[in-house]
């Protein structure tokens, strides 16, 4: 009786090792839900929305987009991390639920080198340093200038601790030598307002939020954050043009994330049909004019990627002393 159990329960075993990849070849047979972490509308969502669309006509399946918002993207993450790893359940994530968060959250409810896997990078994105029109610096030089004469009179704008645009303004501290005064808001669009009514000097905002507010001259453009110019506008001259910077090169990324355990076969597949229509030139053509840069890369380069992410802002962190408890 022993031997006969244990043989049924090698069965079922192997039976359940064999579904996966019996289901990646013929995947996706069934609608695939596309998490987004953070709320409609905001700058994961169109993205994801817009290549969900097309991986919908690629595969003929609905792409059923799905918004899990709340505690810096971690909650949406943790669905995901805990759903079944059958390629049915993927994640468009940015960069906070994936890099950041395991450094300035005590406790996190997955653990996002365990159990998520990268698939490939979709989009990278430049912050955009801005100030009213009225400021007395037009450029990253004279504004370090201000922030050493009037030492923690600065004040900068975040969407929150321990976000990417937070991050941005701690590492322009490190680097420039200067000390600012942090005020973070719950989400980009508080922290748009409060910069549009003066209530903080400046803040780092992605180029597509900030772009139509620079475009209106409601805003004044200082600086983009990555090591290059910006596509979407290369009238405006990175931080690290500035003498001394030269090593500054902080940007968004949104990337594509599945459960640990999902076979490989399904995330060479959703690498290679994400690659693909990202360099649809309708969609390239979308993704750029907002100031995104498709990308698509391989999975071996995305890990890579992420993992030097991971160790780029776990010494900003450090850098910066910062905690989620910091309000």
């Amino acid at each position: 009786m022993k031997f006969a159990a244990l043989l049924s329960s090698c069965l079922v075993a192997c039976a359940a090792a064999a579904v996966p990849a019996h289901a990646a070849s013929q995947w996706p047979d069934r609608p695939v839900n596309l998490i987004v972490p953070y709320p409609a509308g905001g700058g994961v969502d169109p993205v994801a929305r817009l290549v969900g669309q097309k991986l919908s006509e690629r595969w003929g399946q609905p792409v059923i987009v799905q918004n899990k918002a709340g505690a810096s993207g971690s909650i949406g993450a943790s669905f995901v991390a805990h759903s079944r790893p059958d390629g049915l359940t993927i994640m468009m994530s940015a960069t906070a639920e994936v890099v950041i968060n395991q450094f300035i959250m005590k406790q996190m409810p997955y653990d996002p080198e365990k159990d998520l896997v990268p698939v490939t990078l979709a989009v990278r994105l430049p912050f955009v340093l801005v100030t009213q029109p009225k400021q007395p610096y037009s450029n990253v030089a004279e504004l370090i200038a201000y922030a050493k004469q009037h030492p923690g009179s600065l004040t900068y704008a975040s969407s929150g601790t321990g976000t990417p645009q937070h991050l941005a303004a701690v590492l322009l501290e490190e680097l420039a030598g200067v000390k600012m005064t942090h005020i973070p808001y719950k989400g980009v669009a508080p922290s748009i307002s409060a910069l549009l009514a003066s209530e903080v000097n400046i803040g780092f905002a992605g180029l597509p939020t900030g772009l139509p507010y620079i475009q209106s001259k409601q805003l004044k453009a200082l600086a983009v954050s990555s090591a290059k110019a910006a596509n979407a506008a290369p009238d405006i001259a990175p931080v690290s043009a500035t003498p001394g910077l030269g090593k500054y090169d902080l940007t968004q990324w949104f990337g594509v994330f599945v459960p640990a355990g999902t076979p490989d076969e399904v995330v060479q597949r959703l690498q290679k049909d994400v690659h693909d229509v990202l360099q649809m030139p309708e969609v390239r053509k979308n993704l750029m004019a907002q100031g995104a840069e498709p990308s698509g890369m391989a999975t071996a380069d995305f890990r890579a990627f992420v993992q030097e992410e991971r160790k780029k802002f776990a010494e900003i962190v450090k850098a910066g002393n910062v905690t989620a408890g910091d309000q």
